[in-house]
């Protein structure tokens, strides 16, 4: 079961938990200073923060990664992440050179955040092939290697045809949420598109209904098709 945690309203920013066998996988962190809102959540729906048995960390740029020091640092659990981002979280800065904009206002945008820094970290599972079992946590669950938002990017799929994609799309208004939430566009970067074409092949190759974005609501897989036959037919 994956329950959205909206760090910023309307679904702008989103990180995921995953209720597993023995506990829960929380997906991304959102930026720096989100850990009182996760834990806040969790608590909401029936859980505790100290039910957290992994950090998924999806891919390097601050909105994703911004609180998993913090929050590691008071629960001491398992981060996981690829091995092509992992530089970036030991320095606990932004992986700036793949944010490509999309739209204008991202030019301004990432002039914001390019000298952000947060609390480091060095991943304890680093993850370098195309696929890894995430079956001691969650039964039936793998992550994915999904290139082209960044290089490291990684994407999470479950048995009962969920997936957690974050930003390889986004749907909504703005960055994402607000209102249309059946509109489907670009997030504010990429960095490869012809990789990130690549990419969803291979999570569209999965019999998957429902995929969870970074920013704006869920969307199903004919929504996923759209974007992509809208945004990287060409690729």
């Amino acid at each position: 079961m994956i329950i959205p945690i909206s760090i910023w309203p309307k679904h702008m920013m989103n990180c995921f938990i995953i209720q597993g066998k023995n506990g829960l996988v929380l997906v991304d962190t959102g930026v720096p200073g989100s850990s009182r809102k996760i834990f806040e959540e969790i608590n909401n729906h029936g859980f505790s923060p100290s039910d957290i048995r992994l950090i998924v960390v999806t891919h390097g740029h601050m909105d994703h990664f911004g609180s998993v020091g913090e929050i590691n640092r008071e629960l001491k659990v398992p981060v996981l992440a690829h091995q092509l981002d992992t530089p970036f979280y030991e320095k606990g800065e932004a992986n700036v050179a793949t944010m490509k904009p999309t739209v204008l206002w991202a030019h301004l945008f990432k002039r914001l955040v390019k000298g952000i820094k947060t609390r480091s970290f060095t991943p304890d599972i680093i993850m370098d092939q195309e696929e890894y079992d995430l079956n001691e946590w969650v039964t039936g669950a793998k992550i994915i290697h999904t290139p082209g938002h960044t290089a490291g990017s990684i994407s999470v799929v479950l048995p009962n045809k969920e997936a957690i994609i974050m930003d390889m799309m986004s749907s909504g208004v703005g960055l994402g949420g607000i209102m249309l939430h059946s509109r489907v566009k670009h997030p504010a970067f990429h960095d490869d598109l012809s990789l990130l074409k690549q990419s969803f092949d291979k999570i569209l190759a999965y019999d998957l209904d429902v995929f969870y974005l970074g920013h704006g609501k869920p969307v199903s897989r004919q929504q996923v098709l759209k974007y992509v036959d809208k945004y990287l037919k060409s690729y």
